[in-house]
Parts: C-alpha cells; sequence; structure tokens
C-alpha cells in the first residue's frame, strides 16, 4: 500500500501537476488520519469490553462473597435469638424461684455465647483497589460500599459497638459454673443451613471422644438472689439485643444488594 501510494506521488510530480498534487496529498493525509482515528476506536472499543468483562466479574464474584456471607448471618442471627430465648427462660425460672432442671445447663450455654461475622473482602478489596466508577450502577456501587463500611463493621469482631458476651460473662463463668460433663443430656438445635447435636463423638488420633457442651451453677439457690448475675444478665440482654436488631436489618440488607445485583447481571449477560 505504501509503495502504491509513492507511485501516485512519483507519477503526480512527473506530469507536473502542482494542484492535482496537492489535492493529492490533502486526500492521503485525510486518509491518514480516518486510519488513526479508526485504530484508536477499535483501541477504545477493546478498552471498554475489558473494562466491563471485569466489571462483570467482580460483581458476580461480590454476589457471591454475599450469598456465603448471607448464609453466615443466617446461622449467627439464629443463635444469637436462641441466646435471646435462653434468658427469658433462665429469668422466668428465677422469678417463679424454681429448682434447678437438667436442661437449664444449655440455656446457660446460649446465654453466654456470642456471634459475629467475618466479612468475605477479597473482591472487595480488588473494586476499591481498581476504583469503584468501575461498578456503573450507581445503587450497586454505593449499596456494595454501605454494606462493607457500614453493615458489616457493627456486627463483625471487634467492633466497637458493645462487648463481646461471652467475654462479658467469662470471670463470673469461670467462678460460679462447671462444665457440663453429663452425656445423657441431649440439645438439638434445627439452624437455617443445619442440625447442631450435642453430645456427638469426634475420633482423635483414633480414639473416639464424646463432646459435651452446657454449663451448671455451682449453686444455683444462691445464682437466684446474687444481684450480680442479675446485672450481668441485663446488660448482656442489652448487647445482645442491639446486635438482634443489627443482624436483622443486616438480613435485609443484604438479600436486597443480592437481588439487585442478580437483576443487573440477567439484565447485561
Amino acid at each position: 500500500m505504501i509503495k502504491f501510494f509513492r507511485n501516485v506521488r512519483r507519477s503526480l510530480v512527473s506530469e507536473g501537476n502542482t494542484g492535482k498534487y496537492f489535492r493529492y496529498a490533502i486526500g492521503e493525509i485525510l486518509l491518514v488520519v480516518v486510519g488513526i482515528l479508526l485504530a484508536l476506536q477499535v483501541s477504545n472499543w477493546n478498552s471498554d469490553l475489558k473494562r466491563e468483562k471485569q466489571e462483570l466479574d467482580f460483581l458476580e464474584h461480590i454476589k457471591e462473597d454475599l450469598s456465603s456471607m448471607l448464609s453466615d448471618i443466617n446461622d449467627d442471627f439464629h443463635s444469637l435469638r436462641l441466646g435471646e430465648r435462653a434468658h427469658f427462660r433462665i429469668i422466668d425460672q428465677i422469678s417463679k424461684n424454681e429448682s434447678y432442671q437438667d436442661s437449664l445447663c444449655f440455656d446457660f450455654y446460649w446465654l453466654m455465647k456470642d456471634e459475629y461475622v467475618y466479612p468475605v473482602r477479597s473482591t472487595y478489596d480488588a473494586i476499591k483497589e481498581e476504583g469503584f466508577a468501575i461498578i456503573k450502577n450507581d445503587s450497586i456501587r454505593k449499596g456494595i460500599q454501605i454494606a462493607y463500611e457500614n453493615i458489616f463493621p457493627r456486627i463483625s469482631k471487634q467492633n466497637p459497638f458493645y462487648p463481646d458476651v461471652e467475654i462479658f460473662f467469662s470471670d463470673y463463668l469461670q467462678k460460679h459454673f462447671t462444665a457440663n460433663t453429663d452425656s445423657t443430656l441431649v440439645m438439638i438445635e434445627k439452624f437455617p443451613d443445619f442440625t447442631l447435636k450435642y453430645p456427638y463423638k469426634k475420633a482423635s488420633e483414633g480414639k473416639p471422644h464424646l463432646v459435651t457442651v452446657g454449663f451448671v451453677p455451682k449453686n444455683f439457690e444462691e445464682l437466684k438472689k446474687d444481684d450480680t448475675f442479675k446485672v450481668l444478665m441485663r446488660q448482656a440482654y442489652r448487647y445482645r439485643s442491639y446486635k438482634i436488631n443489627r443482624y436483622r436489618g443486616g438480613q435485609f440488607y443484604v438479600k436486597q444488594l443480592i437481588a439487585l445485583l442478580e437483576k443487573e447481571l440477567k439484565r447485561r449477560k
């Protein structure tokens, strides 16, 4: 092609037709400019396609991360509700001045148990590093940022809002309770994604061991009159109630965000 243009120019020069030569030169320049513009356009198209693919990959992976976390949130929420249920069972037992029942060891277990989410951040951090502008949908972009910067920090480990209930009870637990070792007592709780059952057998170094849970008060009659325990119960209830509300809001928010991501992915694929 270059040789062709060179021959044309030589032919025009040899003819001595200056006007015709200049018109040809301008045409050649325009042709080159058009070629450059087309090349840039193709390059931009390829860049846009690559960026869109990266965005869709981000959306797909963040949806998977949120779905996995929602499952954990649901299970943790159920566990927190069991703690709330245990609180009222124990309060009823104390207020009615009833004698200790063996099944209460499981209520004390749930009372002193706490839960936290552990956010899956790999995709979110990758989006953050790339720049949030890569997510075109404003609602999704803002939704992802709110989830990771506002919703999850309030229900994650070491959040600054309320203390860990297990740590809060720790000193009192060690002083006034013993571990339940009665393997005849059975606890079965159905969670959204699994069923929890104790006791159960676990092998270690080829030897089976029976795993039990639960806490037994050393002196239940004294516990019922202990003002310190009543104060701890009241405070722990406040902490757990706060967290339950945060989890409930987190459940709703993450479900809505996942639905929004699914709709966007379906529209664009």
